[in-house]
């Protein structure tokens, strides 16, 4: 008959390899290499990537992840095809661009839905309207900006035109410039990123948004694949993308966390408190899905907004940024993994 004594010990045992088995470290294991593009580099931007990867996330998902700043959008999606990337943040317009010249692209996850680009006044110029804006002059980052193409379908469909109606002036991207040209009414309005414009509250200066408000659903970035790698590293997609879906929701319910992690990780883009806030905020605005979507899976596309873009960007001439074709968006906006993303 076994003594009570041995019999304790091998339940003792039998626990501790339990334990042992189900708490061993997932970096244990041989982790799988996975190269992310971001069209630029900004942690305030983009801090649920970040935290996801200081949170151990992606290694939960048996991922390696490196990221990379491709230095555009457009150049985000030639890495992925080319590729020297798995997936990328391109901007809806670089995306649809690239499917309408034939470029076999899926958008597999939503991450930002509202408009980067804006159109602002001073609070004080009496300025309400696009319609408001005849006679006057729209400060852009440079005229060859992402906003550019905006700016002048905003005021096609106010019946202006521009150059005759309406002049166009390069003052920077929310610097100095920008701000001296709006305080002496060198530029009546501006027109730039959110993050610009975020620049610009910083320094105290009130606004007022006057961008019609259709324009403001329009979609910004998503994580983007070739149709290639979607069918051969489709679970270490899924996986890359639960981890970001985990880093939304922890951003999401730990925001001041959240900003002192951001800020340990890219300190230089905390140096100045009073304009992190505000870029903060504008990345909140950025991330917060329409009320359509509000009970839906996270990354879910708003479809009605990506058709209003796609059907925008058809407008005018190839040479002002036109899309040369139509794009199924059935096709292209691909939801097949959303339901693993968000288990």
């Amino acid at each position: 008959m076994k003594s009570k004594s041995n019999t304790k010990n091998r339940v003792l045992g039998l626990a501790f390899l339990v334990t042992a088995l189900f708490s061993a470290p997932v970096e244990s294991a041989e982790l799988k290499k996975f190269t992310f593009m971001f069209p630029t580099d900004s942690v305030i931007q983009y801090h649920p990537f970040q935290i996801a990867k200081e949170l151990g996330y992606f290694a939960e998902e048996g991922l390696d992840v490196e990221f990379q700043n491709a230095g555009g959008s457009s150049s985000a999606i030639r890495q992925i095809l080319a590729g020297n990337g798995d997936a990328a943040l391109p901007s809806p317009g670089a995306f649809l661009n690239a499917v309408a010249q034939g470029q076999d692209l899926r958008w597999v996850f939503s991450y930002q839905y509202a408009n980067i680009f804006t159109l602002v006044t001073p609070a004080d110029s009496g300025i309400s309207s696009v319609a408001d804006l005849k006679g006057k002059k729209v400060g852009v980052s440079e005229l060859s900006g992402g906003e550019v193409p905006l700016i002048r379908a905003v005021l096609r469909g106010a019946g202006l035109k521009e150059g005759v109606d309406v002049q166009l002036v390069p003052v920077g991207e929310g610097s100095a410039l920008t701000v001296y040209a709006l305080q002496k009414g060198e530029v009546d309005a501006y027109s730039s990123s959110l993050f610009d414009v975020a620049a610009i509250g910083a320094k105290g200066i009130e606004l007022n948004v006057i961008l019609p408000e259709e324009a403001r659903d329009f979609p910004s970035n998503g994580i983007v694949v070739t149709a290639a790698v979607l069918e051969e590293k489709r679970d270490q997609i899924v996986g890359f993308a639960r981890a970001v879906r985990k880093g939304i929701i922890f951003a999401r319910e730990n925001d001041e966390k959240a900003f002192e992690m951001a800020a340990k990780i890219a300190p230089e883009e905390f140096e100045d408190e009073n304009y992190a806030k505000h870029a903060w905020a504008a990345a909140m605005v950025l991330k917060t899905p329409p009320q359509a979507l509000a009970d839906a899976p996270i990354g879910t596309h708003f479809k009605v907004g990506f058709q209003a873009y796609h059907d925008f960007l058809r407008q005018g001439s190839e040479e002002e940024g036109a899309l040369p074709k139509d794009v199924d968006l059935s096709i292209a906006l691909d939801s097949s993994l959303l339901e693993e993303i968000n288990k």
